[in-house]
């Protein structure tokens, strides 16, 4: 057909939902892709309706064999739109399901995983005959957020990829979504630049007499400005579309987005490329695919890296700090079980910096090269015939190959060892030289493990009968007189020097380390999820300072090393179904599964504090009838310097503390307030202040209580002297130079942090009823500026107020501000710049009673301004000042929302923490630039969410530097790539 009479695309749509979005959204189809020698699009839309006039069906069946493809506004109307259930009917019958694109602008699509079809209950966006034939799930462009913001859609951040997901496939299989991005950008950068620079020169000409070459330099600025931003913007867009299919590029490309420019588009790019691994573990570094779709069948840990072998025989090197996995190419033949291992596939071995590789099977031991070869020789890979092999290792400069095997012909259980410096592979397998072994011996094991020693040592280990022996490393004769003993159902350490076994029941998981040379052994707990399933122990290094424990569900790290009754523990999920695991280095850790191997880091203080053991007791309680809540916790932080870990602790409302990397914090056995809730305060990096609900307080120095602050009741004036109903701590918070503490009828009580001078009270400001409940119960009603200067405070079924504190230290009295109307929970912003540098005031986030979030200014006299979070959420969980996101309750995840401009800028996947079947707002904590999130397994920590830090963790995920390659049409890598070292 010719092009003037077909059309690229059909857009159906219900005119009681989209009947004024669709013909805006139409009209910028239509402008949007305007490459030179590109033909402009031709996109059928119906402005009459068939519901006018339904006897138009035939001119609108023709229109729709004209069209290429079928593009389908789907939403509630659409959902019951008898005439867009017959348009779709009639494509269905007529094309391919591929030439129906959808664009979701209100309503939901729910994809059903275990029935593998459309959730036709919960989806409400999707006409019958669509929903009922569809069999595989769905891609859908998200259009709600722009239809939703009705008088701004167009100069909505997530327009452009919008239109350029819709546009790309009517351009053919060709196209691709970046290039029309990347051109449609550059158009409207050449345009903005043309039409500035004309501004400038006329200004110049017209102004030049009065001295307007000033205001011409100005305006040049601001057209560089304008080049740098839609560079910018460019970046981030391009970070968006590439991200499921590259994210390393995705993730330097919003790095360089931000550091040309921070508004709400870059920044949101950056959190997504942070934050898009799924489901997002804090701990995981990235992810990367085995070239070539190879799937690996067993790994091993380098100093640098790890080794493995694919089930198609081939050889992988991966070192994470030297950009992509390297594959060394097999006789791609199947390998098989090895014998008297419980493991199935090959086992691998690698030299310290990887370049040397074995694995062996059934068949024998296959030997790898990576690198340089040595001089003369041509072979990297060779196939050592030597059936009943059962363990391999090499020294760590690779130049010896050891062997452990079941002869057949003499019944025996061998060891040999092979020298490869300066040897050719090839000559192994050749007659003449084949199996040229340097030295061999018999031994009584079936060998299981083979280790190279430090100390000219090889360690020969039968896991199955639990025995060890220790050879000479040249001879291979016994070095060590009678075998070792070791542990039933040990694992091994590298060097099997240490033995870890794992104890699982009702009191938790435990790893105990057997070190064999001198009997001693010591154990650590290791946390386990509720819901992980089937832990076993896989792995240990060789400083003995961590343990890896997998389960059906994730990996658990545990640091198991001495000194100390207190460990740290990471649960690492992020990659379906974890493979061989392996500890890497010091501080990593990495799997692999369905042909990506994940990388995680266990580095710096962070981790995961487990839950109280009344949690696990009150979620075991619970049945079917039965609601009984468990404990929540009041969680704070603490940083003394930006660049300082922070300290962290969680109180729970069963008495229990948590200091992070300290432990469980015991009241004196004699103390009347043993088991009581306590309300935390960080006195200092080192010290935490526990504060009971009567005005008591203790102390703490490490993991232990320190001393009883004799008087404090007595430091807090009106808990003593005022109306009893009143005298009740409802909620403490550090401010700037003190401690804030809140009765639960609003008053409050200033005291300085060394808790050496009376306290200032200041009255609340409605009588002596009480109307807060305590920090575990209600959550969020009192909020503290950063500088200390104002509380705002919530009190049930009143009206919101803010108390300046500077004034009531002066001594005044009329220190209350009515600021709103009863709202359910309220936090503060500090003064900061906008994106355009503007100063911005102090703010308050509420959240109403109708569930709806606002922003309005401390001190001015303006009213609250509604934002616009898109969609359904639960309560407002956190606030971040620094990066200004508001976190909502989504289910499973946190949807974290940009607070000047209202758009959702990600989500995070998590398991929240949620006894009575509902989380609430105290299980998230957003404080000195980390993020604390309760979750079913922990409290983790890992979270950090300020710019700095998420350009830190983006170039630390990417793991490379951007290259001029990465750069989108348009865009010039800048002298200083924001990842550079």
């Amino acid at each position: 057909m010719p092009r003037g009479a077909r059309y690229d695309g059909f857009l159906s749509y219900s005119r009681d939902s989209d009947g004024e979005f669709a013909p805006a959204f139409h009209a910028q189809l239509l402008d949007f892709d305007k490459r030179d020698g590109v033909p402009d699009l031709n996109i059928f839309l119906d402005r009459t309706g068939l519901a006018n006039n339904p006897s138009l069906w035939d001119a609108i069946e023709r229109k729709l064999e004209r069209s290429s493809y079928l593009i389908l506004f789907a939403s509630e109307g659409a959902a019951s739109s008898h005439y867009v259930a017959k348009e779709v009917a009639w494509w269905l019958d007529h094309r391919e399901p591929e030439t129906l694109l959808v664009a979701l602008t209100s309503g939901k699509i729910v994809w059903d995983q275990t029935a593998n079809r459309i959730d036709t209950i919960s989806t409400t966006a999707l006409p019958a005959p669509l929903a009922q034939r569809i069999d595989h799930e769905p891609k859908w462009t998200d259009l709600t957020r722009l239809r939703q913001r009705r008088r701004s859609w167009r100069h909505h951040p997530d327009r452009a990829t919008a239109l350029a997901e819709l546009v790309t496939p009517l351009r053919g299989p060709d196209a691709s979504t970046e290039e029309i991005l990347s051109a449609h950008i550059a158009r409207q950068s050449s345009a903005g630049l043309r039409s500035r620079l004309v501004s400038v020169v006329l200004g110049a000409i017209l102004l030049l007499a009065v001295g307007a070459f000033a205001y011409a330099l100005r305006e040049a600025d601001r057209a560089n400005d304008a080049v740098n931003a839609n560079a910018a913007h460019l970046l981030g867009a391009t970070s968006h579309v590439v991200h499921q299919d590259d994210p390393a590029t995705a993730q330097l490309l919003a790095v360089e987005a931000v550091g040309r420019l921070r508004d709400g588009q870059t920044r949101t790019a950056l959190f997504n490329a942070v934050t898009a691994n799924e489901p997002a573990d804090p701990y995981l570094l990235r992810t990367v695919d085995v070239p070539e779709e190879t799937e690996l069948a067993d790994v091993a840990p380098t100093t640098t890296g790890i080794v493995g072998r694919t089930d198609t025989g081939d050889f992988v090197r991966w070192n994470p700090d030297d950009g992509a996995p390297t594959v060394l190419r097999g006789d791609r033949t199947p390998f098989g079980t090895v014998t008297g291992s419980e493991h199935t596939g090959p086992v691998v071995a690698g030299s310290s910096d990887g370049t040397v590789v074995a694995a062996v099977d059934d068949l024998g031991v296959t030997v790898g090269r990576f690198g340089p070869l040595p001089e003369g020789s041509t072979s990297r890979q060779t196939h050592l015939d030597l059936p009943g092999t059962s363990a391999v290792a090499l020294t760590p400069d690779g130049e010896t190959l050891f062997i452990a095997w079941y002869d057949a012909g003499t019944g025996k259980n061998r060891i040999g060892s092979i020298g490869l410096v300066g040897r050719d592979l090839a000559d192994l397998e050749s007659d003449e030289r084949r199996l040229e072994f340097g030295s061999t011996a018999d031994t009584e094991l079936a060998v299981t493990s083979l280790a190279v020693g430090s100390s000219r040592t090889l360690a020969v280990a039968d896991a199955a009968a639990g025995t060890l022996e220790i050879r000479s490393l040249d001879t291979l004769r016994l070095s060590r007189p009678g075998p070792v003993d070791l542990p039933e159902g040990g694992v091994p350490s590298p060097s099997l020097r240490d033995w870890a076994t794992l104890t699982s029941g009702a009191g938790g998981t435990t790893v105990t380390v057997h070190h064999w040379a001198d009997g001693s052994a010591r154990s650590a707990d290791c946390p386990v999820p509720r819901a992980w399933s089937n832990p076993e122990v896989v792995a240990i290094d060789d400083a003995t300072t961590r343990a890896l424990v997998a389960t059906d569900n994730g990996l658990i790290a545990c640091e198991i090393s001495g000194g100390t009754d207190q460990h740290r523990t990471w649960h690492l999920s992020g990659i379906r179904r974890p493979g061989p695991p392996v500890l890497v280095g010091v501080d990593r850790v990495a799997a692999a599964s369905e042909g990506r191997i994940a990388l995680w880091t266990t580095a710096g203080t962070h981790g995961d504090m487990p839950l109280p053991s009344a949690a696990g007791a009150a979620e075991a309680a619970r049945g079917p009838s039965l609601s009984r809540p468990g404990p929540t916790a009041v969680l704070a932080t603490f940083r003394g310097e930006p660049t300082r870990p922070a300290s962290t602790a969680a109180s729970w409302s069963d008495g229990t503390v948590m200091i992070h990397g300290l432990g469980t914090v015991s009241l004196p056995p004699d103390s009347a307030d043993a088991g009581r809730p306590l309300l935390p305060v960080w006195l200092d990096p080192n010290r935490l202040l526990l504060i009971t609900p009567d005005g008591n307080a203790y102390r703490t120095q490490g993991g232990t209580v320190a001393g009883y602050e004799a008087g404090f009741r007595d430091l807090v004036p009106g808990l003593d002297r005022g109306d009893p109903a009143c005298a009740t701590i409802m909620s403490a918070q550090r401010t700037q130079d003190g401690i804030l503490l809140v009765d639960a009828c609003s008053g409050l009580h200033l005291l300085d942090a060394g808790l050496q001078e009376r306290a200032l009270y200041v009255p609340g400001p409605l009588g002596s009823t009480p109307r807060l409940g305590s920090a575990w119960a209600e959550p969020g009603r009192v909020a503290v500026s950063d500088d200390g200067s104002r509380v705002a405070v919530a009190p049930r079924d009143f009206s919101l107020r803010v108390a300046d504190l500077d004034a009531a230290a002066r001594g005044e009295t009329e220190v209350w501000t009515v600021r709103g109307s009863s709202v359910a929970q309220v936090h503060m912003i500090g003064a900061h710049n906008d994106a355009e540098h503007r100063p911005v005031p102090d703010q308050l986030v509420t959240l109403g009673l109708d569930s709806k979030v606002r922003l309005r200014t401390v001190s001015a006299a303006s009213g609250p301004e509604a934002l616009d979070l898109a969609g359904t959420y639960g309560d407002v969980m956190a606030v971040l000042p620094g990066p200004n996101l508001v976190a909502r309750n989504q289910g499973r995840a946190l949807a974290f929302f940009d607070i000047d401009t209202g758009q959702k800028v990600g989500e995070l996947a998590t398991r929240l923490y949620s006894p009575g079947g509902e989380a609430a707002a105290s299980d998230v904590h957003a404080g000195d630039g980390q993020l604390l999130v309760v979750q079913n397994h922990g409290v983790t920590t890992g979270w950090t969410f300020s710019d700095d830090q998420m350009i830190a963790r983006a170039c630390a995920m990417a793991g490379r530097q951007p290259t001029a390659d990465d750069m989108p049409d348009g865009v010039t890598l800048g002298e200083n790539p924001a990842c550079s070292p």
